[in-house]
């Protein structure tokens, strides 16, 4: 097999010094079998370049080998393509050149999630729920949302025609692309002297955009915070400890283990100035954990949720010169406590989970004293979970759950007339929910934050 693999393992060798900071020489004296195994590996790709039935391409098969490379080494080591290495550094930096619609992919269909402020997309009026039907003229039906995103995305100060379905009219606004700054922080009052902020990321904008809120609470006499850093996934490190700076006090925020060095981070806040309570869930991952365990750790703050996704290790990301790159894990971290995260993730002082409830419950009829059977059964858990007190969940409605009825159509408005009719089921389904949309974590770390 060596006899041909001289030319390709010439081309290898070439892709193989773009990685290492070791010259030839060191390489080839002390590894040779290295490259006797890369050699082979050269022979088998010119092998399937010459016999395979289909049409082959030496760049297919050398990105099909690292992408096999770096998944082979733990799940958040990855080598990028151009494409997929230009919309990660979108995702990291916070900043691109666009309209500033958030699109998602719904049911087949390229739909518009949200838009954010001040931008074109914003400015022209468009709304969440439009349908992209055409870019430039150019259908999008049946497109994956990376390419329409792409499509839509340009230079600064270039104008892109998009197409909306609008309530089954379509719709062609014109947008001028403009640099997009993504704002990942998010802030309000909750009441007084308890405030409100979200970090949705940590990337190049949080920092700056972290000190606007606070400046915002301390004018509003804010001491106590509730930070949400539910569904936040990391980001970048120098961010993070920045972050710290704000709440964690003067000492060590992280530890970043490599191979062989170690690295400390830093707080150098010398007098924390908020209680807080700090959301967290299962999405809570990497940075966001270096954040929330630092605030655990040295008891500034009380963590309130679930248990986080437990994301210890850090992640270099390499850009290569032909506009690829990669992302290596290269270090893990430990809290100022010294514990390690590993995959157990954070523990939150409060176990709190929001639950969502599906209405199983169907009108089959009216149900009033003396109806029995599996409806009555599910209406009577249905107001036991509403706090109507329908007793026990027997399946027979008696004088009690009447009662409960007549609760429920109090509150709803309706005459208490203890029949479970049509009018009482869809008022019966609101409250449902509007259970659902309550924030069970948000309201205990409420509860908790006035009692301190």
């Amino acid at each position: 097999m060596r006899k041909f693999s001289i030319r390709i393992f010439t081309l290898l060798l070439v892709f193989f010094l773009a990685f290492t900071s070791y010259t030839y020489a060191e390489v080839s004296t002390q590894d040779q079998d290295f490259y006797n195994e890369l050699a082979d590996i050269g022979a088998i790709m010119k092998y399937i370049t010459d016999n395979y039935i289909d049409n082959v391409t030496y760049e297919q098969l050398k990105e099909a080998a690292l992408k096999g490379i770096f998944s082979s080494l733990d799940e958040y080591s990855t080598y990028f393509t151009k494409e997929e290495f230009s919309q990660f550094e979108r995702g990291t930096s916070g900043t691109f050149s666009g309209t500033g619609m958030v699109l998602i992919e719904k049911d087949g269909k390229i739909v518009v999630d949200s838009v954010i402020e001040d931008s074109p997309a914003a400015k022209a009026g468009v709304k969440s729920g439009y349908i992209i039907k055409a870019v430039d003229g150019k259908s999008v039906e049946g497109m994956k949302l990376t390419d329409v995103v792409n499509m839509i995305l340009g230079d600064p100060g270039t104008k892109v025609k998009i197409t909306f379905d609008v309530g089954g009219t379509l719709k062609e606004i014109e947008l001028i692309r403009q640099v997009i700054h993504i704002n990942p922080v998010s802030y309000k009052l909750l009441e007084e002297g308890i405030g409100y902020i979200k970090i949705t990321e940590f990337n190049e904008n949080t920092t700056a955009n972290l000190a606007k809120a606070l400046l915002f609470m301390d004018k509003n006499n804010v001491k106590k915070l509730v930070l949400d850093l539910r569904n936040n996934p990391g980001g970048l490190l120098t961010e993070v400890v920045s972050a710290a700076n704000f709440f964690v006090p003067q000492g060590i925020v992280v530890t970043i283990e490599r191979r062989n060095e170690k690295e400390d981070y830093y707080s150098y806040l010398t007098k924390p100035k908020y209680k807080l309570a700090v959301l967290v869930n299962k999405g809570t991952a990497s940075a966001a954990e270096i954040l929330a365990g630092a605030i655990q750790d040295t008891k500034v703050g009380f963590l309130v949720g679930e248990n986080t996704y437990g994301k210890g290790t850090v992640q270099s990301v390499v850009p290569l010169e032909d506009g690829s790159g990669f992302k290596l894990t290269i270090a893990r971290y430990k809290l100022p406590s010294g514990r390690y995260i590993g995959k157990e993730g954070l523990t939150p002082d409060v176990y709190v989970k929001n639950v969502q409830y599906t209405a199983d419950i169907k009108f089959a009829g009216e149900l009033k004293i003396g109806s029995r059977g599996n409806e009555v059964k599910i209406l009577q858990k249905y107001l036991n979970l509403l706090k109507f007190n329908a007793g026990p969940e027997d399946g027979i409605f008696g004088p009690k759950t009447a009662n409960a009825v007549k609760e429920l159509q109090k509150k709803a408005g309706l005459s208490p007339t203890g029949v479970f009719d049509k009018n009482t089921y869809n008022a019966l389904l609101k409250m449902i929910d509007s259970l659902n949309n309550k924030d069970a974590v948000l309201e205990k770390a409420l509860e908790l934050l006035r009692n301190m």
